[in-house]
């Protein structure tokens, strides 16, 4: 990996998140005038985390009172809203952003002193919110199913409910972590929360015994329940499991529920290495191409890139981190990440796919006309939504990870 491109990169990335955060505390999607105006709970939780990762603690804090300000009276946050915190939400629940924002806020408060260092320790911003806390735990346990303890959902990261419809891996780690950081929350402001914990706990156990396949070796991406009430599940209208390879595979790792080292996670990595690394552009993909819902064409993602890159950064894997690391540092265009990158090919054969069905919205006009007037696409390839604000927040962490790694062990 080239260390000078990877520190002006990293530089520029903590550049960014600081250009692309409103002066109201909202981290956009992407900037004003491109695909993703909007601040989403999803990108805007990871963006608050690249900023703690860059020890941006104030631009984290702001990050968060925007965000828990926005929370609906259900305790619910929106699918995403406008920089004034209005709901501009066009697609069904994604409760992910429950346990994003709660994970996040949690982080923050480690980082400002967690536990331990009474006098550093942003308690007071913590007690403040603390009817946010509780409203947001309540509606993630609203949401879970009582026969098997898990999470449901509708849509969750990848926003594509033919798949994640029901009781999703992201979702259910993301609000497992979440919940666990509200525990920690609690115990540091003297609170009781002691059923959070056990509720919280209930559900890590079904992740890894309901979405993890002993003969794959490997997490599944979904059990497919229409009803999150449904009881039995086994007579729901979409009863299945969706076990095709993705990227989020990774996550109960990722956010702490097992150890990198548990060799159920690298098992499971070892699989999506194998099956969506990119053989012909390098990077990760985030599923297989057969699922055909690949805007711009299917190409590798460069923020699933980044979150892979910490599994070997955690074991100790230099090599395969650098190979991570190092192919994003390559992808950047001046510095700046797009959301994923394809071939001129590809992305034409989408573009046919797309425009044949009649499934081609006229939003897709202005992402179409950007790729082919980038002037990457003279040398056969599709950058696609540049820049895009997540790429730029995980990139922050996991060369953060990378560095505090083999720089200083």
């Amino acid at each position: 990996m080239d260390i000078i491109a990877a520190e002006k990169l990293f530089k520029n990335c903590m550049k960014i998140l600081k250009e692309n955060q409103h002066q109201n505390g909202g981290f956009y999607a992407s900037p004003p005038g491109t695909r993703y105006p909007f601040i989403y709970p999803r990108d805007h939780s990871i963006c608050i985390l690249g900023a703690i990762a860059a020890d941006m603690l104030n631009e984290a804090k702001r990050g968060l009172e925007f965000m828990l300000a926005a929370q609906k009276p259900s305790g619910e946050f929106s699918q995403r809203y406008d920089v004034d915190g209005n709901d501009t939400s066009y697609k069904d629940l994604q409760i992910d952003g429950n346990g994003l924002v709660l994970y996040a806020l949690n982080q923050y408060l480690k980082a400002t002193g967690g536990l331990f260092f009474d006098t550093l320790a942003d308690r007071a911003f913590c007690l403040q919110y603390w009817e946010a806390i509780e409203k947001a735990v309540d509606f993630i346990l609203q949401n879970k199913n009582d026969e098997i303890n898990l999470i449901h959902t509708i849509n969750s990261i990848h926003e594509y409910p033919a798949y994640e419809h029901g009781f999703e891996i992201y979702a259910n780690s993301t609000c497992c972590a979440g919940l666990f950081g509200a525990v920690e929350i609690g115990e540091a402001l003297n609170k009781d929360v002691e059923e959070w914990r056990e509720q919280a706990e209930l559900v890590r156990q079904s992740i890894l015994e309901r979405l993890y396949s002993p003969r794959r070796r490997s997490f599944i991406k979904c059990i497919r329940v229409k009803y999150k009430s449904s009881d039995p599940i086994g007579y729901d209208a979409f009863a299945s499991s969706v076990i095709d390879v993705d990227a989020v595979e990774y996550a109960p790792a990722h956010f702490g529920l097992i150890k990198e080292t548990d060799l159920r996670n690298i098992k499971t990595v070892q699989r999506i290495n194998k099956m969506l690394w990119d053989e012909e552009l390098g990077g990760l993909n985030r599923y297989p191409e057969l699922w055909d819902r690949n805007n711009g064409g299917y190409g590798p993602w460069l923020h699933f890139t980044c979150q892979l890159s910490n599994h070997y950064t955690a074991i100790g894997d230099q090599d395969m981190a650098e190979k991570y690391l190092g192919w994003v540092v390559e992808m950047a265009h001046e510095n700046l990440l797009p959301e994923h990158i394809s071939t001129v090919e590809r992305f034409e054969m989408w573009l046919e796919d797309y425009t044949n069905a009649k499934i081609l919205r006229d939003s897709k006009l202005t992402m179409i006309e950007n790729i082919r007037s980038h002037p990457k696409w003279k040398e056969g390839f599709a950058y696609v939504t540049m820049p895009l604000i997540w790429p730029h927040a995980e990139f922050i962490r996991a060369y953060t990870n990378y560095k505090h790694k083999f720089y200083t062990d």
